[in-house]
């Protein structure tokens, strides 16, 4: 689990930051610290006050995060790709976040069923 946690969702945190940068420079990803310093407090949930702070988060805050970043990046901006080349429409990122919720979950099950598999090898 810990290859998932701190090494494929880092990974995919600082593919994001860079597709954004790349895109848009830095102001998305300057909105995404500040989406993520705003939630409001909810039981068992890590607030991240300063922002994202990618080198000091746990295996347990990127689990934290999995559940945030859904609604960080929904609506973030629109989908004018302004010349960019593989342009990636914010739509298109939320999917990608949800679908790696949804395999997240069927791997840290304890027993995997046929429709699990399939499931997980749709996501």
């Amino acid at each position: 689990m810990h290859h998932l946690d701190l090494g494929l969702f880092r990974y995919q945190i600082d593919f994001t930051r860079e597709i954004l940068r790349s895109q848009h420079n830095n102001a998305l990803v300057d909105e995404i610290d500040f989406r993520i310093a705003t939630i409001p407090h909810f039981p068992n949930l890590k607030i991240f006050s300063k922002g994202l702070q990618i080198a000091r988060l746990t295996a347990n805050e990127y689990r934290s995060l999995m559940k945030q970043m859904i609604f960080v990046l929904d609506n973030l901006y629109n989908g004018n790709d302004k010349g960019v080349d593989n342009f990636i429409s914010n739509n298109e990122l939320v999917k990608l976040y949800e679908s790696w919720n949804k395999m997240y979950i069927i791997s840290r099950s304890e027993e995997f069923s046929d429709d699990d598999l399939n499931k997980f090898q749709v996501s």
